[in-house]
């Protein structure tokens, strides 16, 4: 999986955009991904800082991780 087919899966299961970030920033209360030096990286990103950050060897590795922590997140899931 990339990060293009991790965006179609989140948008099939209804996520909702403003709690995920695929281009590695920092925005507020969002799940983020990032690669940085060859490798990727998972993390939670509120007021700048990046909690719960997990590195992986490949994108895949690093996009069905941050899926299924969206999915698990019940806030993530778009009302309605």
């Amino acid at each position: 999986m990339n990060r293009i087919e991790l965006l179609r899966a989140l948008r099939r299961e209804r996520i909702r955009e403003d709690t995920f970030d695929l281009n590695g920033g920092h925005l507020p209360e969002t799940y983020t991904l990032a690669e940085a030096h060859g490798s990727w990286f998972v993390y939670y990103s509120e007021r700048g800082l990046e909690s719960g950050k997990k590195e992986f060897a490949t994108e895949s590795d690093a996009c069905e991780y941050l899926l299924n922590k969206l999915r698990d997140d019940p806030t993530a899931l778009a009302s309605g």
